[in-house]
């Protein structure tokens, strides 16, 4: 049995928690109670349980004091916060020290269900069958929802309904059939990357519960654009997915406690009779989503509006070439200047929707790609993250924004990679003269050692070390007579042939120049 300490401070909680689940039919055992956090620390020090569900607000401690005082008495202890506490950082606070999942109030009894299920497998446990068979039918959804997203990609109709039993299991009758994107836009997701996958599994799981009792047979999977259902109905009301869609948009609008500033949106592809055209919902579905960017309104459904698929933006092959010239050179300076200029061309765009705005970030993002190809080593995934990237904006300036960051970013990387590359021939050339400054060295023995011509190394070398070769090569000889004239035993004549100089007057000559001193009076001074 897996041991769990249940903290609340409301007597009610506590025993809707008791008997919301049954816990022994789950594997678990409930070891201890507590209404305070001092007395829920005494619990987990006491009973040493595996799992810690507390509320985030009460007396003694509170919640995120409690399991950062847990989290060290038992490192390896899994918690889990109930919260009715709207506020943005005591849920941020609880992800931060390691929370699994959370449970808002009014509690549901699905919700921690499936969490206790998700965590049971997670503990090691053999899983139960009941999650293994949910898992399985999840994937098929997967399955079934990537094959529809490339259908969109390569603008080839969709599978019908035999194909679909066939390949995936699912058994789609006769009734009404439509696409869904369910998107939640949250500010600065990036930084908060533990919370937002946690807050989106929530919402997947949210969309899978609502869409089951409205549908016949019906797929729900996470993809990049959002989270997308194909949908089908047998007697389709259109009160009833209004309803339905609505709901949804709200209960992920609920989890402030994550996000105070979520934003849901839900987008409807058109009424089709067969699934095989569930690629043309879907592709105005993801049109919708897209349109978000220019166009803030919380429901969008393509039955209702016509969309001006036709209208693309294409960018001047001139202002390319200038974006490709600047990634190409590296230079951050000219390509945030030609980022600015084309974006303040954008905006005024009477007609600019969200499909405009992809075109213009990809084309930007190609351009620049490969003009840094042509510098450098370009991230093999950096095409892969700025797409995904660009569906986590939620505006134009988002869309700005990561351009900016994310190229500027990789000219830095390619810029340093390109200075290390450089710099490197260079601390060999210096080694190499370390090992052979007693011998006559000519600057093309040095060059020609690392493999560059004679010019080129001149060149390079006075960039990188601020010398041209002979001075830095009379600086080191120098420098070591300085330590060689201190030694009592070595005459002048010595240090000098020792330095790499056969000519006593032109090293005492060149010594003074540097020094100041002549080699003897030198060697007088230190003796």
């Amino acid at each position: 049995m897996l041991r769990v300490v249940l903290a609340d401070d409301e007597n009610k909680v506590i025993l809707l928690l008791q008997k919301l689940i049954d816990w022994q039919s789950l594997g678990y055992e409930v070891v201890g109670i507590a209404n305070d956090g001092l007395r829920a620390l005494e619990l987990v020090k006491e009973k040493q349980p595996h799992l810690l569900i507390t509320d985030i607000r009460m007396p003694g401690y509170d919640g995120i004091e409690l399991i950062r005082c847990a989290k060290e008495l038992q490192p390896k202890l899994h918690t889990i916060v109930i919260s009715g506490y709207r506020q943005f950082e005591y849920a941020q606070n609880a992800i931060k020290y390691g929370v699994e999942d959370y449970l808002l109030k009014p509690l549901k009894q699905e919700e921690l269900y499936g969490i206790l299920l998700r965590l049971k497998d997670k503990f090691g446990e053999e899983a139960a069958l009941e999650l293994q068979l949910k898992r399985s039918g999840e994937r098929r959804q997967e399955l079934l929802i990537e094959a529809l997203r490339d259908a969109v990609n390569r603008q080839k109709q969709f599978i019908d309904a035999e194909q679909a039993e066939a390949e995936y299991g699912f058994h789609f009758a006769h009734g009404t059939y439509f696409a869904a994107l369910i998107k939640p836009d949250i500010a600065n997701a990036e930084q908060y990357q533990d919370g937002y996958s946690i807050m989106l599994h929530h919402a997947l799981e949210i969309v899978r519960n609502e869409v089951q009792q409205l549908a016949g047979e019906y797929a729900v999977a996470t993809i990049r654009e959002g989270i997308a259902a194909v949908v089908c109905i047998p007697d389709y009301q259109a009160v009833a997915v209004k309803q339905c869609f609505t709901k949804i948009r709200k209960e992920i609008e609920k989890q402030r406690d994550l996000f105070w500033n979520i934003r849901c949106m839900v987008c409807l592809g058109s009424r089709k009779t067969c699934l095989k055209e569930m690629n043309v919902s879907m592709q105005e579905a993801i049109w919708l989503c897209l349109d978000r960017l220019c166009h803030i309104q919380p429901w969008r459904d393509a039955d209702g509006e016509t969309l001006p698929f036709e209208e693309r933006y294409l960018m001047d092959p001139a202002q390319k070439k200038r974006f490709q010239e600047a990634a190409e050179y590296l230079d951050k300076e000219r390509f945030e200047q030609e980022l600015d200029d084309s974006y303040r061309c954008l905006l005024p765009n009477q007609n600019l929707n969200g499909q405009m705005v992809e075109d213009w970030f990809q084309q930007i993002v190609d351009a620049a790609h490969y003009g840094m190809k042509q510098s450098g080593n370009v991230e093999d995934y950096f095409l892969e993250t700025m797409q995904e990237k660009f569906w986590r904006c939620s505006s134009v300036q988002d869309v700005y924004l990561l351009l900016r960051d994310g190229i500027r970013q990789q000219i830095q990387r390619l810029c340093e990679e390109k200075s290390m590359q450089e710099a490197r021939p260079i601390t060999e050339a210096k080694r190499y003269i370390q090992q052979h400054y007693q011998e006559t060295l000519r600057l093309e023995d040095v060059s020609s050692a690392v493999g560059f011509n004679a010019t080129y190394f001149s060149a390079l070398f006075k960039k990188e070390t601020g010398q041209n070769f002979m001075d830095y090569l009379t600086e080191l000889r120098i420098n070591k007579s300085k330590e060689l004239l201190c030694v009592d035993s070595l005459s002048i004549q010595d240090v000098a042939e020792m330095v790499g100089y056969r000519d006593l007057k032109y090293f005492s000559r060149l010594f003074k120049k540097v020094t100041g001193v002549s080699p003897s009076d030198y060697k007088k001074l230190y003796k």
